[in-house]
């Protein structure tokens, strides 16, 4: 093949301002906050799907040209709703909610009717290329697909071969198929693969099965709830569950009258939706459970009956350990009056057990996030009502049921070799639920740079780090840097900041053109699967990693083969959906199933055993936990169940088989590392927020909006032209102490915490970002709120709102009319993330995205 090098510009480090006379208009921040309704309201009628063609024109209607219905699932942000794809002449004309999905239940936001504007964007990745220039110069050459997997496997085979499989890196984002990365890892035998967990939940889930065990995400039974205390979640825009839970939400207001209250340090439009929104300072959110709890103790408004019998310490004993916790020292520290935290204390305990509470990174994406969750998990104890219809309510499972379902043989055995840094060691709680894969992906570059393990290769998979992490500067002169890491892989639908930077760009399949498995945690408690299936043929050469992984496996060859001794996917998801009554087919035909024979998850913790689990069981007379037989690795009984009242009862999966109060397991593991963790819930103050502020210094939060998702959504022409810039939003207060005014030009300095138990916690300065200001009153005066989307060096026009770039090589004008018509500026955006610091919490490891001190001054 002939050399054709094609080149990909490289924008200035930071846009200036632009022409003057820029101002976000009151029209354009209606627009916006009018989309949250439109995405309640499902967005996805039939007469929108059947308006629109791909091309964002009237769609053709002749109907000598029937549209064919393709259930699949989506993927245009973390929530995987199922949907129906409209496709006329092979082209995907729409997009609408499958009702059989138990989820979504024919649901579907704006972000998943805009679907087919990814896929036919005009600057995706199409054929593979092979870098030509130094990585970042931005020259490429297209290769053939037989190029790059031999390239590819000559550079990842001399590693296993020699004993080195660990020094083969995998970094993913949003993984969907994690049956096919786990196959093709394991057969490989790398440890070193790193997920995204600490960037987003692994607060969250570590309070979580540190207290229950047996799931790393609460569900709450929301639709049949009377009182939800929001503590920093916005489930009306971004949160995992998104759809599914913004529905029920609205259900439970419309049918039972639920009150809805929010706590969070900006006026999202979840907030807004709600009873009462009270602006909080970042962090506190576990001091404001624990004032709740200590009103609950005092007033004796709890459950005490239930708490006594199922949790590990004594109500009495608790309301001991809250008294400290008052309203009036919340309201010190939080800015939420005692008054209101007694009032909604007492609510909340007279609407139990239909009450429930919901979290995310508002409370948990903090240095102290472990503890807060942990508080606000435990409140929900406190009265009774977990696992209780309309309560806070879980399920075993966070996807399908792999035991019913389980992967079709040969299936490889996980690596036996050893991963400095996917282990992460120096965290009580990364990784410490051995099924639960809690890696600190946010230090994985710095330690490279560092020299604590080395990368010899690393393959990128949907995951644009060198944008969306934490101090992207370090990443980029990272992957930059050709003797840290030689040889770089890079998986994706479109180029992007991290492309830029590989050594090899592979085109991945958007999810309307493959084939892949999937469901969520159960918001109705009754697990399912989904099948994600093509509903066009993949544009250009692009391929999935079902298709990509298994030719890499044969051409590595050393046993890796006969991992994959199916002839194409279609094959193997046969076998895979064998136990489905109708297989494949049902699956196609409908795009989910769920056992009709079982039952919600409400209370599993009563469960009775029956006679035969008994067989052989002793039972502890001190502490009433039934054993049968040892664990075969440790030696240790094995508890099945705890006696309860006489009756031998299921009991949580916990080392004492109720719900852990207080833990000791936490805190051993703390002992462990020379990390001290408390046992039981606690407000730990943020070190750097303990102090008496500069005029200039704010502490900087990060937020999406309800059109945006991590990296996938930017390539959306109609999501970007809703949501397109991200302007810093301040307080008038506190504008008026900095002496700016509405659309000013502002410069942040983010810092490094001055906190010596994180990486890097020297208090110096990270990197500056010049934006635009929007004042608001919806944001707390101590605060600078800025969103995550948004600031993209590479992409295209659309992704990186270039308007003013196209026609430069690399950006040539293509048969898209819609290129022309780019009216945003890419000066108006700025990417978050360059100014904040790696900052994880010492506990688990999640990054701390709301803690960074950011100083401000005018320009």
């Amino acid at each position: 093949m002939p050399e054709e090098v094609a080149t990909v510009p490289t924008p200035s480090a930071e846009p200036g301002p632009p022409p003057d006379g820029w101002a976000l208009t009151r029209r354009d921040l209606l627009v916006l906050g009018g989309v949250a309704a439109g995405a309640l309201a499902g967005l996805a009628g039939a007469e929108l799907v059947a308006a629109a063609g791909p091309d964002g024109g009237a769609a053709a209607s002749s109907p000598a040209e029937p549209v064919r219905r393709v259930p699949s699932m989506c993927q245009m942000c973390t929530t995987a709703c199922g949907i129906i794809g409209h496709v006329r002449d092979g082209r995907l004309v729409g997009v609408e909610g499958n009702p059989e999905d138990p989820n979504s239940r024919g649901a579907v936001c704006a972000k998943g009717v805009a679907g087919p504007s990814v896929l036919y964007d005009p600057y995706r990745l199409l054929y593979p290329m092979r870098r030509v220039g130094a990585r970042g110069e931005g020259r490429w050459r297209r290769i053939s697909w037989e190029e790059a997997y031999a390239e590819i496997a000559d550079r990842l085979r001399p590693l296993r071969e020699q004993g080195r499989p660990e020094e083969f890196f995998f970094q993913q984002g949003r993984n969907r198929s994690t049956d096919a990365v786990n196959r093709f890892l394991n057969a490989y035998g790398t440890p070193s693969f790193f997920n995204h967990r600490a960037l987003c939940s692994l607060n969250r889930r570590a309070a979580i099965l540190a207290t229950i065990g047996e799931s790393d995400w609460d569900l709450g039974d929301y639709e049949n709830s009377r009182y939800v205390l929001n503590f920093g979640s916005n489930w009306a825009e971004a949160h995992q569950g998104h759809i599914p839970v913004a529905t029920r939400m609205m259900r439970a207001r419309s049918t039972n009258g639920a009150k809805i209250v929010t706590f969070d340090a900006r006026l999202s439009n979840t907030a807004a939706l709600s009873d009462e929104w009270f602006c909080v300072k970042p962090g506190t959110d576990g001091l404001i459970a624990l004032a709740m709890s200590n009103v609950i103790c005092a007033e004796e408004l709890w459950d005490r009956e239930w708490f006594d019998r199922w949790s590990n310490v004594p109500a009495q004993e608790y309301a001991r350990h809250v008294a400290r916790y008052t309203p009036e020292y919340a309201e010190a520290e939080s800015g939420v009056p005692a008054t209101a935290i007694r009032r909604i204390a007492r609510e909340f305990a007279a609407a139990a057990p239909r009450c429930t509470t919901i979290c995310n990174r508002g409370s948990a994406a903090h240095r102290n996030g472990f503890y807060n969750d942990r508080a606000i998990t435990v409140l929900n104890a406190l009265v009774g009502n977990m696992g209780q219809v309309g309560g806070w309510c879980w399920h075993p499972k966070a996807a399908w049921d792999t035991k019913a379902l389980p992967e079709p043989e040969p299936v490889p055995p996980k690596p036996s070799g050893r991963s400095l840094i996917a282990e992460a060691k120096g965290w009580p709680l990364a990784n410490a639920w051995k099924k639960n894969q809690m890696k600190v992906a946010e230090i994985v570059y710095l330690w490279i740079k560092e020299g604590r393990q080395k990368a010899s290769a690393l393959m990128t998979y949907n995951c644009d780090q060198a944008w969306s992490f934490p101090d992207t500067r370090l990443i980029r002169e990272v992957l930059t840097d050709t003797d840290l890491i030689p040889f770089h892989v890079c998986i994706d639908v479109m180029y992007s900041d991290t492309a830029d930077l590989a050594d090899i760009v592979l085109p991945w399949t958007t999810y309307l053109e493959r084939w892949d498995i999937d469901s969520r945690p159960p918001q109705s408690l009754v697990d399912y699967v989904g099948l994600r299936q093509p509903m066009v043929a993949p544009l250009g050469e692009a391929k999935d990693i079902r298709e990509i992984f298994p030719e890499l496996a044969r051409r590595l060859g050393g046993g890796m083969e006969k991992y994959y001794p199916w002839n194409s996917v279609e094959e193997y998801l046969t076998e895979y959906f064998a136990p489905v009554p109708g297989g494949l087919d049902h699956m196609r035909r409908h795009g989910v199933w769920q056992d009709p024979a079982k039952q919600p998850a409400y209370r599993p913790y009563e469960r009775e055993l029956a006679a035969d689990e008994l067989a052989g069981s002793r039972t502890d007379p001190k502490t009433g936990i039934i054993h049968q037989g040892t664990d075969p690795k440790t030696g240790k009984p094995v508890a099945i169940g705890i006696m309860v009242d006489g009756v031998p009862r299921r009991g949580f999966p916990t080392p004492s088989r109720k719900v852990e109060v207080r833990s000791a397991f936490v805190a051993d593991r703390g002992d462990e590392v020379g990390v001290p963790v408390q046992p039981l819930p606690v407000y730990e103050p943020i070190p750097a927020h303990q102090r008496d502020f500069a005029p200039d210094e704010l502490i900087m939060i990060s937020f999406k909006w309800n059109v945006h998702n991590a990296h996938r959504t930017s390539q959306s022409k109609w999501l970007q032209e809703i949501v397109h810039t991200n302007p810093a939003w301040l307080n008038p207060a506190t504008a008026q102490r900095l002496g700016l005014r509405e659309g000013d030009w502002i410069e942040a300095t983010g810092h490094r915490p001055d906190d010596r138990q994180v990486p890097g916690g020297d208090g110096g300065a990270v990197g500056s970002i010049r934006t635009r200001v929007h004042l608001t009153h919806g944001v707390h005066p101590q605060v600078i709120a800025i969103s995550h989307n948004a600031g993209r060096r590479q992409g295209g026009a659309f992704a990186t709102n270039g308007a003013d770039r196209i026609g430069q090589p690399g950006y040539g004008r293509s048969a898209d009319p819609d290129q022309g018509r780019v009216w945003w500026s890419g000066a108006l955006s700025v990417a978050q993330n360059t100014i904040m610091p790696i900052y994880p919490d010492p506990v688990s490891g999640q990054q701390a995205y709301h803690d960074t001190i950011v100083t401000v001054r005018r320009v």
